[in-house]
């Protein structure tokens, strides 16, 4: 019985380990499922991705030249407005009584230059300085509230839409009341990192998508870039302008954010491999080449020109047709 016991158990090992066996041939017969392109021709594109946003042209910031009371507004927001059109009127009350007290000032500063003038040998230049400052900055005061008494109506300077109103009757006029803007002359301003700016030309292709239309895509071109920069958030930016070509449908307005597309280098019909296949070391790009009489892929290095966001062209080394794979190094 234990003899009996003893065959069974070595049955059992030599099945599992003609099982094993079995199975490991199987398994190097098995073919790799890799996952596979082919080098082609067609197009290959460097586009550059950049915040932007809808801004005017021709715009105006309507502003009192002091804190004077409010009698009268004669627009709207949203409204359309001509050059030379009444925009609101300040009250006369208010600018007067600032006369008065401009006065007061300056007959103070001028009489106490008067008086410093009795013994003026014994002060030091900077006090000299000091005084007559005073006495200047005080006829400037009030020369600027004479110059604003005499144009109490303030107008708009172009045609265009008040898009902002923060002035009503009874308020003082304080810094922009109102902004006009010439919605003919709404325009993208993309901002281009400094990394980026000398790869981008004028006359260069851009897709923009509006986030108030982020299904729709519309083409322009960039029709100038400044030649001064921009600091925002500590990094450097170039203001480029886009000009689109395809409004229809699109209540474009000023303040829009959007998102360009700015295609700043293009190759059409040249030798390329799918960018998620061409890897890069210290002696530059290669594939994965899989040949019928290879067993394994073959590393294969090749002369790359541009690289885009999808593809990379091929200058040489490589042939139309051949595949490449993915595989692990």
């Amino acid at each position: 019985m234990q003899k009996f016991k003893k065959y069974i158990i070595w049955v059992i090992v030599v099945g599992l380990v003609l099982l094993a066996g079995l199975f490991l041939v199987r398994s190097k017969n098995k073919p790799v499922d890799y996952k596979e392109s082919k080098v082609d021709r067609g197009q290959v594109e460097k586009v550059i991705e950049v915040d932007a946003q809808v801004k005017p042209e021709i715009y105006a910031d309507i502003s009192s030249e002091l804190p004077v009371l409010v009698k009268d507004v004669f627009v709207k927001e949203n409204e359309e407005v001509v050059r030379g059109q009444r925009l609101f009127v300040l009250d006369r009350k208010s600018v007067n009584a600032q006369i008065a007290q401009a006065r007061l000032a300056m007959e103070k500063a001028e009489l106490e230059e008067k008086h410093s003038r009795r013994h003026w040998d014994l002060l030091k230049p900077e006090q000299k300085m000091e005084v007559k400052k005073t006495t200047e900055q005080s006829r400037q005061k009030l020369n600027e509230i004479y110059a604003q008494a005499s144009k109490l109506t303030v107008v708009s300077p172009i045609d265009g839409v008040v898009v902002r109103k923060n002035v009503n009757p009874g308020e003082v006029a304080s810094g922009i009341a109102m902004k006009i803007v010439d919605l003919d002359s709404l325009r993208v301003e993309a901002l281009i990192p400094e990394v980026n700016v000398g790869l981008v030309r004028v006359g260069d292709l851009t897709e923009v998508t509006l986030d108030a239309y982020p299904d729709k895509i519309l083409t322009g071109k960039i029709i100038s870039i400044d030649a001064t920069s921009t600091v925002k958030q500590n990094s450097t930016y170039y203001k480029a302008i886009v000009k689109l070509e395809n409004l229809s449908g699109v209540n474009f307005l000023e303040g829009m954010n959007a998102d360009a597309d700015i295609i700043a280098q293009n190759r059409e019909d040249v030798l390329r491999v799918n960018r998620d296949f061409a890897k890069k070391d210290d002696k530059g790009y290669f594939v994965y080449v899989l040949n019928p009489n290879d067993k394994e892929p073959v590393k294969k290095y090749f002369q790359a020109g541009l690289v885009g966001e999808n593809f990379v062209e091929v200058e040489s080394g490589l042939s139309a047709g051949e595949r490449v794979v993915l595989t692990k190094e």
